[in-house]
């Protein structure tokens, strides 16, 4: 028998109200380790936040328009959400987010109670415990690789992720694989503590301290691949059986894997979108 949402939803679900702010709303994200927030009106489901949320507003037109404070659920909050029964296949999961392109359904009873969520991660984790030997990396991998170099700025980055679509980007060192930039890179940054790491670079010119004074003060400069990007990426070979690929990033909670040949460069790239296109053809 095809294995069922039920089997492989998470529950509960984080949840927040419409009237919560953003800053609320990222605490509960790191707090939880989720991706996707639910956000509800008397008990209700009206909408859901997701990283992506956050990158199309953090940085709307390269600045922040608002505190994170001062930004309610219900303002920027993807509306309306959608939704399978807990009986219906995996497959069909895949085929709704794939169709809709979402990464995630709420799981409701007959009667519209809400059960759980399924997401892409879920999936994925199906795909790696039930499909062994269906399909290689290569049936699936994306040959269009969005790479940047350790120098790009931030702003370079979220604008490739959101011209390619895939929220990621790969750093390069000639045609080498030396990290990888995700959403939840850029939605969780922590200018703060990059500076005290003394990853940001700065440079110092005349002007005025926090107390009004003349003295000489530091910009700091814009952060960079280097400074965002997670280091030493896990990889994988075209010739290596998918559902292996899928257990290596649901185990390290990672959602893309470069592809490599043997000597080592870049030649595609596998993400849990890929793998979800592989369960919906089964």
């Amino acid at each position: 028998m095809p294995p069922r949402v039920a089997s492989y939803m998470s529950s509960p679900v984080i949840t927040a109200s419409k009237n919560d702010n953003l800053a609320y709303i990222r605490n509960l994200m790191i707090r939880h380790k989720v991706s996707k927030v639910v956000i509800i009106d008397n008990s209700n489901v009206i909408g859901m936040i997701s990283r992506s949320d956050f990158i199309r507003v953090v940085f709307n037109k390269r600045r922040y328009i608002k505190p994170l404070t001062n930004i309610l659920a219900y303002e920027i909050m993807t509306s309306p959400v959608y939704a399978i029964q807990p009986g219906r296949t995996i497959k069909a999961a895949a085929q709704a987010m794939l169709k809709r392109n979402i990464g995630s359904l709420l799981v409701l009873d007959k009667n519209g109670k809400l059960q759980g969520i399924i997401t892409r991660t879920d999936l994925v984790r199906a795909y790696a415990e039930r499909y062994y030997g269906c399909y290689k990396v290569s049936d699936f991998m994306s040959d269009k690789v969005p790479t940047v170099n350790v120098t790009h700025s931030l702003y370079y980055v979220i604008d490739l992720m959101q011209e390619t679509g895939l929220g990621k980007a790969v750093v390069v060192e000639g045609s080498k694989p030396i990290g990888v930039i995700t959403k939840v890179d850029i939605t969780f940054l922590n200018i703060p503590s990059l500076i005290r790491s003394g990853s940001v670079k700065y440079y110092k010119r005349p002007g005025y301290t926090g107390r009004r004074f003349e003295g000489i003060v530091r910009m700091y400069t814009i952060p960079l691949a280097g400074d965002l990007m997670t280091p030493d990426p896990i990889t994988v070979r075209p010739e290596e059986d998918l559902a292996i690929a899928a257990d290596i990033m649901v185990k390290n909670g990672i959602g893309t894997l470069p592809v490599i040949n043997s000597e080592g460069d870049i030649v595609g790239l596998l993400t849990k979108k890929d793998v979800i296109k592989a369960l919906r053809r089964l």
